[in-house]
């Protein structure tokens, strides 16, 4: 066993930090872009690493950015074809006031059209409809959207409602928004959605919204915007959150608190300095090897099954994260080829930004196990036989038992015409 120990240790000692990469060409450089917003905090998709950062930390109301978490709940437990019926609680004014469609109680949607109403037009009446939809009441829907933030290693995330109004406790940070509108942007539905500018829902009543029209502006002047989500109330004031695409990179930017409709040339600025002075690199690929350990004298190749990406500013002045390969449980006496092994951790500091399955390559078996197996697939053997006479058996005896049925049944039918046939 420390043989094992020890060798793993050896060949894996060199993975554990990402190389240093290549210094880029001296390129033209330029300083962060002057945000107005009291906190705001970009992201690269690909790496998850941290691109910029303005009171990243600081305790914040999100106001309808909430619905980011929300939204991703009701696609990941809900269905779009089921029927949403709105409450009584439609009529409680301090519940859904502000931007609204205007539910009335038994007023029936499909979650589809409720998530649209959400995620476009900011409905809190539907945010309310989703949550009471998926959990039976707003409450539980809320210890679901702060157990979700758990889950994504968030330690300063509190949701008191799903959408997002002013309410006492109800607090996130820039990092933790980016990081929940990440694991939203990983889901394609979700993408879907936040892409769409616009999506018409059909309603049985008159007078009311029918027409959901996507309140991210940038999401109508800039082709590369692929979406995310507004919000405003007195207190948390502007909020914004938008993710971006561009030749193959995909960044997240976040914006709280700010003054006024500069937000969006302050986001655009935020999401142009995440594209230009960044770029990314592959440091491994889909398939490659991440290590390598021996097993009764023969090598194994650890391979990972989904790419890891490396971002640079292009002045090489990022820090680089840290990868660390996590110790493998027990003794190895034999492997199967795809059998998980151990897992790699991707850090930022003291963040871990990826968790990745490091799986064999190939199978090793012990002699004692080929003995096993031959033996259990004699044993096996001679089982199927010993059924296949004994099924053989049972249905000739079955067979006799359904002929002399038949017979009973030609008889009855002689004497009772107008009797049902048994099935």
């Amino acid at each position: 066993m420390k043989r094992i120990i020890a060798l793993i240790t050896l060949l894996l000692y060199f993975f554990i930090f990402v190389p240093a990469l290549t210094a880029a060409p001296e390129t033209q450089t330029a300083a962060p872009p002057e945000i107005s917003g009291e906190a705001a905090y970009l992201i690269d998709v690909q790496s998850g690493q941290t691109l910029y950062s303005k009171n990243g930390d600081q305790l914040m109301a999100p106001a309808s950015t909430t619905k980011i978490m929300t939204g991703l709940l009701g696609i990941e437990l809900g269905n779009p074809e089921d029927i949403v019926t709105a409450s009584e609680t439609m009529l409680d004014y301090n519940t859904v006031y502000g931007t609204r469609i205007y539910l009335e109680p038994g007023e029936q949607l499909s979650l589809e059209d409720m998530l649209y109403a959400l995620l476009l037009n900011s409905a809190n009446d539907a945010a309310v409809a989703i949550a009471e939809h998926i959990s039976g009441n707003t409450a539980a829907f809320v210890s679901l959207m702060n157990q979700r933030a758990a889950d994504l290693g968030l330690k300063n995330t509190t949701f008191k409602n799903p959408s997002g109004l002013n309410e006492e406790g109800h607090l996130i940070t820039a990092h933790d928004l980016a990081r929940i509108a990440q694991a939203a942007y990983a889901n394609p539905v979700f993408r879907d959605y936040i892409k769409t500018k616009s999506h018409v829902i059909p309603r049985a009543k008159e007078n009311v919204p029918i027409e959901m029209i996507n309140e991210n502006k940038l999401l109508w002047r800039d082709d590369t915007i692929t979406g995310m989500k507004t919000g405003y109330t007195s207190v948390a004031q502007n909020c914004l959150v938008a993710s971006a695409s561009r030749d193959g990179r995909d960044v997240i930017g976040v914006i709280l608190k700010s003054p006024g409709r500069e937000i969006y040339t302050d986001m655009q600025a935020l999401l142009d300095y995440g594209f230009e002075q960044f770029e990314n690199t592959l440091y491994k690929g889909v398939g490659d090897s991440l290590g390598q350990l021996e097993i009764q004298g023969q090598p194994v190749n650890l391979l990972i099954d989904q790419a890891l990406w490396i971002t640079q500013k292009k002045d090489n002045t990022l820090p680089q994260p840290r990868i660390n390969i996590l110790p493998i449980d027990g003794e190895l006496a034999e492997v199967a080829e795809g059998q998980v092994l151990t897992r790699l951790e991707v850090w930022e500091d003291e963040e871990c930004l990826r968790v990745v399955p490091l799986a064999a390559d190939r199978n090793i078996i012990t002699e004692a196990a080929v003995e096993k197996k031959s033996y259990a697939l004699f044993t096996g053997l001679g089982l199927m036989v010993s059924g296949v006479i004994l099924y053989g058996a049972v249905q000739q005896r079955k067979h006799a038992e359904r002929r002399r049925e038949r017979a009973k049944l030609r008889q009855d039918r002689i004497q009772d015409p107008n009797r049902c046939q048994r099935r």
